[in-house]
Parts: C-alpha cells; structure tokens; sequence
C-alpha cells in the first residue's frame, strides 16, 4: 500500500515534469457514419462504435506524428521508451536466439500478459519467445498511423493474454499519394554511420476501394562491450590492498578461461599453462586472479576477458512490405483485405565457448592437481568468438468481409486471418564435444588445426508457427433507454495454433559446449463466443457491458465479463470507473518444452559476492500448469480544463491469481536466504528436482534448476496521470503532453514472504514521458524528456525481512527534433537522442546490469528527407 506523502510527492514531480513537458496525444479513435450521418469512432477496448471521444476505457494513443517527435527509430522504440511500459522490457540482445526481439511490458506485469493487436487483430507471439509474447521488430515502422494503448484488462473483448493492457498497432489505410523518406544516423560513441532508413508509402483509390502499399527499410548497428567504458573488461582494485580478486573487483572477465577445480569442489586452481595462455593471446585476454572471496581461500582463477569481443547491443536489418486493400463489391458490402511480409536479420556476438571440460585425468597439464579434476571451466578461445546469426520471416494475411443491413442500424464483419512466422538462428564456432573426446582419445593436440577443426561446431535453432483464425461478428441498436438506442455487439471466433522450436540434435543431447536450449513444440485450437452491450441510461450516463467464452483444446475454458461506466458530471468532466477481469492461457512452451539450459546471471550475496556472475541453470516445463485469473480496477476522472488544456488521471489496481512463474537463480538466492530452500552438494541427484542451488563444499553455487509452476499471484495498485494543451499564438502554435505512471505499491512473492517491490532494483515507482513542441510557419521543434525514477540497488534478506540498500540514480534522457518543410521540395527532420550523452545506470561496482530499463545508445543523431508528392 501507499502513503498520503508517498501520493503527494509523486503528484508534485509529475505536475514539475509537466511544467516542460510534450505534444498532445491524439484522440484513440476511427472515424465512420451511421446511416443517420451522425459521426461514429471506433476506440480499442471495445467493438461497439461510439460518439464520445472519451469513453469509460482509458486509452492512451500515440500518433506517428508523436513518435516523428519523441525521435524514435522504430515501433519496439516508442513503446519502450512509454511510461506505461513501468519496469522496462526486452529489446535486441546480442548472443541469443531472441536477439532480433523486441517487447512491451505494460505495469512491469510481464510482456506475456500484454496481448499485442494489428489493426484490431490478434498478433501471435514470436515462436522464439515461446508463443508467449509479441515480437514488436515484427510490425511495419513506415506503415504505422498510431498507436493505441489501452490501460487495463481486455480479455472480455480479445481474449488471453490481456491482462495488464492491450496495444493496438493501426497501420495506414485509405492513404492517398506518394510519400518517399530516408535517412542516416550516427552515435558519438561509435564509428561510421549507426543506422540506416528508407521507406515508400503509396495509395490510389476511386468511388469503389483504394489501395495503400508500403515498403520499409531499417538498418541500427549493434555495440560490442569494448566500445563502451562500463562494459569493457577492467580490473579494479577497490580495497587498495595491491591484490585483484575474481568478480569482487573484476568486470567482464569470467572463470571460464583455463580453470581447475580439485576432487571435492573445495577449490580452484588456475591452469599451470595460464601463463602460456597469457603469452599467446596477451594480458587482456587471460589473467590469472585469486579467487579467495568468490570461492575459497588460496584459489585462483585463469580468467578471459569475453567483454573485450562480445556484443551486448545486437544489429538489426529489416525489410518490410504491407498492403491494405478495400474494394465495393456490391451496394453495402465491401471486401477488405491485408497483406504483410517481414524480414528482419540480426547479428549478435559472444565471446568463443565457454563449456565445462569434465574428468581432466590427473596427468593432464592443464591440471594442477594429483588426481583427477571433476570440472575444468575452460574458454576454447581457438575455436573463435561463437557468432549469431538470426533470420525472422513473418507472413501476415487477412481477407474479409463486411456491411450494413437494413435493420437496427447493423453492421457485419467476417474474416480469415494467418500469420506464419518462421526464425532461424545460426551459431558458428561452438564446441563439439564428441570431437573433445575423439581429440582425447586420439593423442591429438587440443591447440592444433587439426584439433580445433575437430572441436568446431555449428548450432541451429528452427522457431516457427502458425496462427489460422475465423472471426464472424455483427453489431446492432435493439432497445432504447433515456439516453438513447441500446447498441449490442455479438461474435464469435475460432483459431488453431502451432509452435515449435527445434534445436540441432547435437545441441538437444548436450554434446554442444557454449550453447543452450532444448525442442519444444505444440499445438491447440480455440473456440470463442462474445457479446458487448451499451446502456445510455440517461444523456451524461452509460454503461457497458462484455462477456467472453474461450474453450481451450488444452487446458479448459474461462468466462471472462466486464463492466464499465461513464458519467459526464458537468460540461468537460468526465467520471468513469471499470472492473473486468481476464486470464492467460498458459504459453505453449511453458506446458512442452524440454529441459533448457542457461547460464544466468545472478549475485551470490551469501558469499559476500558485490558483483553478478553466470551460474549453470536449467529450466523445466510443466504439463500441468492452469490458467492465470486476473482482476482489474480503473478510476479515473478527465477533466477538460479549458479548449486548450486537459488533464487525465487514473487510479488502477490489478490483482492476477495463479500466476505461471519462474524463478531466476537470484530468487532461488532470496528463496535460500530465507529459508525456502537448501543449497545441496555436488553429485546430490537433483533429476526429480524442479527447483534447487548445488554448492561445492566451500559454498561456491555451481548449478541451479527452476521451471514453471502456479504460483500466489501479484497485486500492482498505481496512478497514470497526463496533462495535454495546444496554445495558438503569434508567436507560433505551442503543444504540450505529459503521460506519467506511478506505481504505489507492487505486492508479490520473495523469499515465501509478501512484499511490495516498489523502488526495488528494476521496478522504478515513477515513470514520465513529456515533449514540448513548437510549429511556425516552416519550422517545428519539439524537446522529448524521459524519465525514470531512482531505485534501490541490492535487497538483502535480514532479520526476518528485506532490507532495500544502496541507490541506482534516476534517468532522465533528452531527445530534440527539428523539422524544416520545403513544400513541395520535401521536409527535412534532424533528430539528437540523448542529447546530454547520458550513460546508462550503473550500479556501485561500475556495471550496466538492466539493458530492459536503460539502454547505451549514447548520443545519436540522425537526419531525414521526406517527399510526398
């Protein structure tokens, strides 16, 4: 829960940050005329049109204009840099699969509980994400004409998934002309030109239909870890006392080098040939570092420097064409029809293969020991850095039709939609460990070319699936109450769905070092009957209502109904209020995918640890899992101050039950620290195990399992507040906007204990997005700032209870755009984002450990040439 003084101090930052803030938000909505001329809009969150502007929905909708403004690339860039977008979200992450993904996290509730629509339609979620959540590098940037953000469960209408919120992405339609724009970009903190842009959006039409077609082309470079200060590799030597200690005062370096451990795991020795590693490949690249406080007294570690060669930030080059069509086939019947194809290619980069070398015989030279070592945890730097290729192909179609009947003022839809996706992913210069063991077995030297062409491997990954959907719906007036005709919306659909992802059976059977993942594919259908209703019971007062069935092939079925109210109490004062509730079906992954491996980031604090390191983890499904339920409370008052100036504020609370959850070893840790769980020793069969940490016997963590399980539940309460304006004067046109989102409270589960994780690391209590944009004659400029609160660095469990300590500093980034328009001759837009060269967060050790809240793009300009003729 909150405070009065915690409400209050939140109120007053944002009211500062909209004393600057941006340009208005435009209105959620389509435009269409009934048969009675009166003008009609369509708004997300609902099938029934309508004629007020603001409804009892809050709907934040962001235009392409804005997002021209706020100086974003892309559409994954403008929903990031969102204030709803509460505890950041995943975008291009070098060294993975999913590093051409991108995705929106509305209330920090996770991206698999956003549902994600393209222009009203369900989007599926990538495969590479297991089905779960929507890759946003998959919509066409050029061809967006807004985007629509709705704050609160949407299941009743759209189904699973749509729990935290809904994002509409509406792309252009009826476009008339011929629009071609390009542009280069470049940031300060590297070489050469940093992105490219290149788009051509067209359309005709006559008396029967249009066309509108668009083609996009984006380049944006990745960024390697040496090209930043606070990723490359470093050595620092904190305490002063003339001593480097692994991880305690080493970033970017890792045990992964040339390191042996003794029989029991008590300790570790660095390779008796470390210093002929450092000979070859230089000091920069293997060190030998005691290890006493990451492991135990008199250990040392033969380190590597991956940070000198990895990527963190991926490249991505996609390729985009899109068609809309309408056409008039007979008096009030009209064919619709949608057409997209994306190609988007990313390459990413991690240091050569990192992979434990088990059972090195005594005699051995690399080890130091006199009997047989257990584990060897060894860079095979002669194999190469391990490259990433990634290749994602989306195919999206829809073919419909639709209508008006003389009767009730009906409208009908019916239409199919697919979309095909189809990822690959490519992994160069892995290790092979059966050509290890016939290196071994063969006398061959490991550093020779004939060893290394033994050892080399190459891993794929298949991602695909596959979403065939049949909608039939029909909205109509039946009834009338004091206010008006009682509008009804009936439907029904039906969808089947696939997914697989499939591994090189080398890489499922573990014979692949320095590679994760394991098969998993699925399949299910849906069958869905829905109804809406509008109530006008007087002129200022109307409510809805909406129920939705969903009958799952593979877990069950779920009811899930709505009601909302809207009270206009005086002229330009809105009341509204809602309560719905929603659910997720699990991901198809969660229920079949096979034990996957990764080497997961985490810090040990029961060691003293300050630093995170990668740990061996493996992740399991769960056939059994059930459904989430959720609940969902809205507030809110918008109060139209003046023509020129309008305010929105929102109070929220979401509660969601049965939650399908993981845990990270860093809540394995917590688990630990509060006794939930206890740390076994190596060689314990943990095979019927889903949770559990192996540590040696002088407490090192060497292995943690986790996987997928029902959980409690979490509950966020929180306040969106936005203010907007546009003020005519001689002086040119001002616009402002300011969105604001505060969480007051975020109650979930660490440790076995409820606690509210609000301010904690990763979970800002405030978030604020506002531009100021000013327009005269030719010339506009507009001053985008993003900002996100300060948090807490560590939580430590004490006592019976977390104790948040240290501080991670706020962020407040500024992007400035201008633009010139020559007419006919074209416009020209040159953007700075971030402008103050604003490095990301750090925390105290020096590191970035949050690439979801705060990215190292740095300063980055770009330019612009628009022409539309």
């Amino acid at each position: 829960m909150y405070t009065n003084s915690k409400l209050a101090k939140s109120i007053r930052m944002a009211l500062a940050v909209g004393a600057a803030s941006t340009a208005v938000l435009a209105p959620a909505t389509a435009v269409a005329q009934d048969s009675a001329g009166v003008e009609k809009i369509s708004v997300t969150g609902s099938r029934i049109q309508r004629t007020d502007l603001e409804g009892a929905t809050p709907v934040i909708s962001i235009s392409a204009a804005d997002i021209k403004m706020e100086g974003d690339f892309s559409v994954a860039d403008a929903l990031r840099s969102s204030s709803l977008n509460s505890f950041g979200s995943f975008s291009e992450r070098s060294g993975s699969s999913a590093q051409s993904q991108a995705t929106i996290n509305l209330r920090g509730a996770g991206s698999q509980r956003t549902l994600v629509l393209l222009n009203g339609r369900r989007f599926p979620g990538s495969p590479t994400l297991g089905g779960a959540s929507a890759n946003l590098n998959a919509i066409p940037f050029a061809a967006v004409e807004r985007i629509d953000i709705m704050t609160e469960g949407g299941s009743s209408v759209y189904g699973s998934d749509a729990m935290a919120g809904v994002v509409n992405v509406i792309l252009k339609d009826n476009y008339e002309g011929l629009t071609f724009s390009g542009g280069l970009g470049h940031r300060d903190n590297d070489e050469g030109t940093t992105s490219k842009e290149f788009s051509i959006v067209g359309g005709v039409s006559n008396d029967k239909g249009n066309i509108t077609f668009a083609f996009d082309h984006q380049e944006r470079k990745g960024i390697s870890d040496g090209a930043r200060d606070y990723t490359k590799a470093s050595m620092t030597d904190f305490n002063g006392d003339g001593e480097i200690q692994a991880y305690t005062e080493t970033s970017g370096w890792s045990i992964y080098g040339a390191t042996i451990a003794n029989a029991d795991f008590s300790m570790t020795q660095a390779s008796p040939l470390c210093g002929d590693l450092i000979s070859q490949y230089g000091a920069d690249t293997f060190a030998n570092v005691a290890a006493d406080d990451d492991w135990s007294e008199g250990s040392t570690y033969c380190m590597y420097a991956f940070a000198n060669v990895s990527y963190n930030t991926a490249s991505v080059d996609r390729n985009t064409l899109y068609v809309n069509a309408n056409y008039e086939i007979a008096e009030d019947v009209e064919w619709f029809g949608q057409a997209m194809f994306v190609q988007n290619s990313s390459f990413g980069r991690y240091a050569p293969p990192a992979a434990p070398w088990d059972g090195i015989p005594a005699d051995n030279a690399h080890n130091p020991f006199d009997v047989e070592s257990p584990r060897g945890y060894f860079r095979w730097v002669g194999i190469g850095t391990r490259d990433g290729n990634v290749d994602d192909y989306n195919q999206d179609y829809t073919t419909g039709l639709r209508g008006n009947l003389d009767w009730n003022d009906a409208a009908w839809e019916v239409y199919y939609h697919t979309n095909i996706a189809d990822n690959k992913s490519i992994g160069e210069y892995y290790l092979s460990y059966g050509g290890l063991a016939y290196n071994d077995a063969n006398d061959i030297d490991l550093g020779s070319e004939e060893g290394i062409a033994n050892m080399k491997a190459t891993t794929l990954q298949n991602s695909s699936s596959t979403l065939d959907q049949y909608f039939a719906g029909i909205g109509f007036d039946m009834f009338e109450l004091g206010g008006g005709m009682v509008s009804h919306y009936f439907g029904a659909e039906y969808f089947e769905q696939t997914y697989a992802d499939i591994y090189d059976g080398q890489s499922e059977t573990g014979l692949i070092g320095g590679s994760a993942g394991n098969s998993a594919e699925g399949m299910r259908d849906v069958t869905a009957f829905f109804f809406e209703s509008r109530l006008p019971f007087t002129d200022d007062l109307e409510v809805n209502i909406a129920v939705r069935y969903d009958d799952y092939s593979d877990f069950g079925d779920n009811v899930s109904p709505a009601v909302k109210a809207r009270w206009e109490v005086a002229d330009g004062v809105v009341l509204r209020a809602s309560y719905s509730e929603s659910f997720r079906a699990p991901g198809l992954d969660e229920l079949n995918a096979a034990t996957t491996f990764s080497a997961e980031g985490a810090i040990d604090y029961a060691t003293g640890a300050t630093s995170e390191k990668q740990y061996d983890t493996y992740y399991k499904s769960n056939t059994n899992l059930g459904a989430e339920s959720s609940d969902y409370t809205n507030f809110g008052v918008v109060w139209d101050v003046t023509d020129e100036f309008g305010v929105k504020l929102d109070y929220f609370k979401l509660s969601i039950d049965n939650v399908i959850q993981t845990k990270t070893v860093q809540a394995l840790l917590s688990d630990e620290a509060a006794g939930v769980i206890t740390a076994v020793a190596p060689g314990t069969d943990v095979s019927n195990e889903t949770f559990y940490l192996i540590r040696s016997t002088a407490g090192t963590l060497l292995e943690a399992g986790t996987g997928y399980f029902n959980g409690q539940g979490f509950e966020i309460e929180g306040i969106d507040l936005s203010f907007n304006a546009m003020f005519e004067t001689e002086f040119g046109d001002f616009r402002l906007a300011n969105t604001n989102s505060f969480v007051l409270s975020y109650d979930e589960e660490v440790g076995g204990v409820i606690v509210d994780t609000a301010s904690w690391s990763g979970q800002p209590e405030f978030k604020s997005v506002a531009t100021l944009s000013w327009a005269l004659a030719d010339h506009s400029v507009a001053w985008n700032l993003t900002y996100t609160d300060s948090t807490s660095e560590n939580e430590i469990f004490t006592n019976g209870a977390w104790v948040q300590s240290g501080k991670l500093d706020d962020w407040l980034i500024h992007n400035v755009t201008y633009t010139y328009n020559a007419g006919k001759y074209g416009a020209v837009t040159l953007t700075v984002n971030n402008l103050t060269d604003e490095d990301p967060v750090l925390n105290s050790a020096g590191q970035w450990t949050d690439q979801d809240l705060y990215n190292n793009f740095g300063r980055d300009y770009r330019v612009n040439y628009t022409i539309s003729f």
